[in-house]
């Protein structure tokens, strides 16, 4: 007569020993908990700490594939973080800022202000003109003088964005354009009107001043958008 045997049960993890209060726990902390568990390693930490200092939307925009390309995180743990933000995205209202004037949109580029090698960045905006991402297209002044207009609007095309907003930076401090810059922005004005994504502005940054294509030149395709008449001044 055999002896039955019991089924063993499935191991289970072993339960930490203080469960954390989540009210309590810092962004950081909690970024670290959803990537690492209740014990992350320091590596986690750091990720962490970067990423709670990115607002929102711009965590958000990221995405996974942005996740491991600007910060490294490991592609496992930047799918868990974008599928968390997505839920986040889809239970909550959407709190990406919509860029309505050229002085919005300046203030998305201030980084730009302490560039530096003269560097090239492109504003992604959906059809409410909330932004998408961002994503720098050129960097150092022989790789701007080469800049294309399809090296502008590949990651449009690629985020199916509905507009964009260009800026570069010119580290001299002196914001004023180059007739290098006011050829570019006419391709670029070209290029947008053969494509069907509206350039909403080109945007000059320096470190304490910055220049608006549209608002300088009366740019009239989107109605609104040259209204602000504030000064160029951080």
């Amino acid at each position: 007569m055999s002896t039955a045997i019991a089924p063993s049960q499935p191991a289970r993890a072993a339960a930490p020993d203080v469960i954390p209060a989540l009210g309590q726990l810092s962004v950081a902390a909690l970024i670290a908990l959803v990537l690492d568990g209740p014990e992350p390693a320091a590596e986690v930490l750091r990720w962490s700490a970067t990423l709670a200092r990115l607002p929102f939307w711009e965590r958000r925009a990221l995405g996974a594939a942005g996740l491991t390309r600007d910060h490294g995180v490991p592609a496992s743990q930047a799918l868990r973080l974008a599928a968390l933000w997505e839920l986040a995205d889809r239970w909550f209202p959407d709190e990406r800022p919509a860029i309505g004037s050229s002085r919005d949109a300046v203030l998305l580029f201030t980084s730009l202000a302490d560039a530096h090698a003269e560097t090239v960045t492109v504003l992604l905006l959906d059809g409410r003109y909330r932004v998408l991402g961002t994503e720098v297209v050129a960097v150092g002044g022989a790789n701007v003088a080469r800049l294309q207009p399809r090296d502008v609007f590949a990651p449009a095309m690629r985020r199916d964005a509905s507009a964009v907003v260009v800026a570069h930076s010119h580290p001299s401090g002196d914001a004023t354009p180059s007739g290098d810059d006011r050829r570019m922005t006419a391709l670029l004005r070209e290029a947008a009107s053969v494509m069907g994504i509206p350039l909403l502005d080109h945007l000059v940054v320096a470190r304490r001043r910055w220049h608006s294509f549209a608002r300088s030149d009366g740019w009239t395709d989107t109605p609104g958008w040259t209204d602000d008449d504030r000064d160029s001044l951080y």
